[in-house]
């Protein structure tokens, strides 16, 4: 049997719109089944386009992250929200663009959250990111030396 995933998603105003579209994608109502082998998935919201301050949103997202494996976080730019969650522990989030570069996170730092910039990506391509991010294994070895020397590293918001 294959190995469950917990996913956590989040994200500001500017970024609800494409959260939406890949969380119905990756777990669609329409009886279609759970991609990626999700077992549990949790929207920490933002679940309105009234505005929304990402580093909150975060603060919300990284409460919630220690019982979730992976995590996708959505903003006009990616940047934001990139920023904030690498504050707390064992966050580990990079903002990608291509699927190159989600396999580069994934292999060499064994990145656990996506940040995507909703002004930049589009559906079409968010969905290879996000089928990336969960195909792609981390390669351990040398990277998972890199990796143990980020924990330890605190936020307060």
């Amino acid at each position: 049997m294959a190995k469950t995933t917990e996913l956590i998603m989040g994200c500001d105003h500017r970024g609800l719109e494409l959260k939406d579209k890949l969380k119905e994608w990756i777990s669609p109502d329409n009886g279609e089944g759970i991609r990626f082998n999700i077992a549990v998935m949790y929207d920490a919201g933002v679940h309105t386009d009234k505005r929304a301050d990402y580093p909150k949103v975060v603060k919300h997202f990284s409460d919630h992250f220690d019982i979730y494996e992976r995590g996708i976080l959505v903003c006009g730019s990616g940047f934001g929200v990139a920023i904030a969650a690498n504050r707390f522990p064992k966050t580990r989030a990079v903002v990608c663009r291509t699927v190159k570069e989600v396999i580069t996170a994934r292999e060499h730092n064994d990145m656990n959250v996506l940040c995507l910039g909703a002004d930049f990506t589009s559906f079409a391509s968010a969905k290879k990111l996000v089928t990336a991010f969960f195909e792609t294994k981390f390669l351990g070895g040398r990277y998972k030396t890199r990796t143990k020397q980020l924990e330890g590293i605190n936020a307060k918001i």
